[in-house]
């Protein structure tokens, strides 16, 4: 029995007698197995999570501003494409440009028209109109002289400002914002002729002349009855004459002196609701005077022409 549990002798020890049958054992060497490839890992990718970097708001800002400048410079492109030349009487002005507008855009009756609504607005601190506001148009001859003498040719509207005083002055206490308010009327009665009176090739607007001072006419008056024998008594009516050529004042503008107002709408020059007095601010007050001013002349009559003579405004009055 225990031999049995031996395991008989490899075939490959000894002989085979002929005639005897094979073990009903054999081993049969296989080819070896191929090695299987060790697949990669995985990757994993990672994200770092590493703090802001000290330039990130620097760079996020200017990234915004760059773009900003971009759309800027495309809005600007498109509007001033679509506001360009169309062959029609409105090349370079603003559309939309007032909330009111003339119903008759001829001379005569447009710029009647303009005095009436622009009068209305500009009233005293009490609520009264301030100045009657009276249109002129036509073949106005005017002449400027100047270092060299130019006659303004071409249809103007004069819009003549009368207050209720004597000569035309303004009632009350004359003061420097009060002379600003009228400036503003007088720049905005300009804007609105040339922006709906496509005719008009000028505005002159004639500012009330100062009230006249009671001691001073008493002093020019008694002046003038000594003049003939008195040196100093000529001179002093001989400067009263000069100063009284001083108060009379006129706005005179060409379109092109106001084409930048002309390309914006008319509130961004002068706001709705018009100031008075004691309401302007001093900013409004300087604003009107930076744009009215170079074009503030003195005038008198041509007593044998009849034209209007123009003097640059040397002197702030």
């Amino acid at each position: 029995m225990a031999r049995d549990l031996i395991p008989p002798p490899s075939p490959a020890g000894r002989s085979v007698a002929p005639g005897t049958p094979p073990p009903t054992h054999q081993f049969v060497e296989l080819p070896p197995e191929p090695v299987a490839e060790t697949p990669a890992p995985p990757r994993v990718e990672q994200k770092l999570n590493l703090p802001p970097t000290q330039y990130r708001n620097r760079f996020g800002f200017l990234a915004g501003a760059l773009g900003g400048v971009v759309l800027g410079s495309i809005a600007l492109a498109i509007a001033v494409f679509a506001y360009s030349d169309s062959g029609g009487d409105d090349y370079g002005m603003h559309p939309n440009w007032s909330a009111w507008q003339p119903a008759d855009e001829t001379l005569a009756d447009g710029a009647k028209e303009i005095a009436a609504h622009v009068g209305a607005q500009y009233k005293h601190p009490n609520g009264d109109q301030l100045l009657q506001v009276k249109a002129v148009t036509g073949e106005i001859p005017l002449t400027l002289q100047a270092s060299t003498i130019t006659d303004l040719t071409g249809d103007t509207v004069i819009y003549q400002m009368d207050g209720l005083g004597e000569g035309g002055s303004i009632t009350g206490e004359a003061s420097i914002a009060r002379g600003a308010v009228v400036f503003r009327e007088a720049l905005e009665l300009s804007l609105y002729t040339f922006r709906y009176l496509p005719d008009a090739e000028g505005v002159m607007v004639m500012i009330p002349p100062p009230p006249a001072d009671p001691a001073e006419a008493a002093e020019v008056a008694a002046a003038q009855a000594k003049a003939a024998t008195d040196p100093a008594a000529a001179a002093k009516v001989a400067d009263a004459a000069a100063k009284a050529k001083d108060k009379y004042r006129a706005i005179y503008f060409r379109p092109g002196d106001l084409k930048s107002e002309l390309q914006v709408p008319l509130g961004v020059t002068v706001p709705a609701g018009a100031p008075n007095a004691k309401t302007i601010t001093q900013a409004q007050a300087d604003d009107v005077n930076r744009r009215v001013r170079p074009n503030l002349f003195t005038w008198e009559q041509n007593l044998q022409t009849g034209a209007l003579l123009m003097h640059p405004m040397r002197a702030t009055p």
